[in-house]
């Protein structure tokens, strides 16, 4: 194997390790204070807020249930929907973020910020 071949196996089982790691909630960044990340986040469908102050906020669905999400202000008549499984990445300078489950579930996400 060329030294390229090896660097390019180890980034590429880096990702996966960091992956693994973030979807089983473990956070890793001492000393860091540009980034905040809460691993799991339950949402009712009463609803939830949280305190981001972030440029770049990522959502991702680790439950069985769609997520409604809004930023800046509760989940209402307009909302962006975050299917189990997938996430959603929003470039904007946000402070707050609104989730909510649809009526009679319940979902865990994971929030995700660049301030």
């Amino acid at each position: 194997m060329s030294g390229v071949e090896i660097l390019n196996y180890l980034k590429k089982s880096l990702g996966v390790i960091t992956k693994r790691m973030e979807e089983s909630g473990v956070v890793v960044l001492p000393g860091f204070t540009d980034h905040s990340f809460r691993p799991l986040v339950r949402v009712t469908d009463e609803g939830v807020w949280l305190e981001v102050s972030g440029r770049l906020v990522k959502v991702k669905n680790l439950g069985g249930a769609p997520a409604y999400a809004n930023f800046d202000r509760p989940v209402g008549a307009e909302y962006a929907v975050v299917f189990p499984g997938s996430y959603l990445v929003v470039p904007r300078l946000t402070q707050y973020v609104h989730l909510k489950a649809p009526a009679g579930y319940s979902t865990v996400v994971s929030v995700e910020a660049l301030r």
